[in-house]
């Protein structure tokens, strides 16, 4: 079995309990207490919470999901190298990108258009349209367009920016 590390700690010296209840040896010696988390959604366990082994916790499938590893690697997708899921910046819809086509998508709930790479509102993706004389920089002052290279936001910092 693939043990998660610690979100405190970042250690490896966590035990399951049972469920999805994981305790880490190391905070709990540091904490003086038990310290309990998910192993699903990456939080601390609720102190006041029951014997129950499933995870309470507010959104914690949407954190487990977006707190997974598992990326799009098809090479010839233009969102290569992006989580396969992503909380909409408008709503928090949980949407997956079929990896064909562009990357600038549309929430389906709130049409709220974004970057699936960098979950920008406005991106041009990784082209350097500066370099290729296409705009000129007067014409980017005045607009306020960003046209910072596209970057894979990560999804954790995605969570904290959702308040998620």
């Amino acid at each position: 079995m693939n043990l998660p590390k610690c979100p405190s700690c970042q250690g490896s010296e966590v035990g399951v309990l049972c469920g999805q209840r994981v305790v880490c040896r190391s905070c709990s010696q540091t904490k003086c207490r038990v310290f309990q988390f998910c192993c699903a959604c990456q939080r601390e366990w609720p102190q006041n919470a029951s014997a129950a082994n499933i995870c309470k916790q507010p959104n914690c499938a949407i954190h487990a999901v977006l707190l997974s590893n598992d990326k799009i690697t098809d090479s010839r997708s233009l969102v290569k190298g992006c989580p396969f899921f992503r909380a909409c910046p408008g709503c928090k819809a949980l949407l997956r990108h079929n990896g064909t086509g562009c990357p600038n998508i549309t929430c389906p709930h709130c049409n709220k258009r974004f970057c699936f790479r960098c979950l920008r509102q406005q991106c041009f993706g990784e082209i350097d349209l500066l370099t290729l004389g296409l705009i000129n920089r007067r014409l980017l002052f005045l607009t306020n367009i960003d046209l910072d290279s596209c970057k894979v936001v990560d999804n954790k910092q995605s969570l904290i920016d959702l308040g998620l």
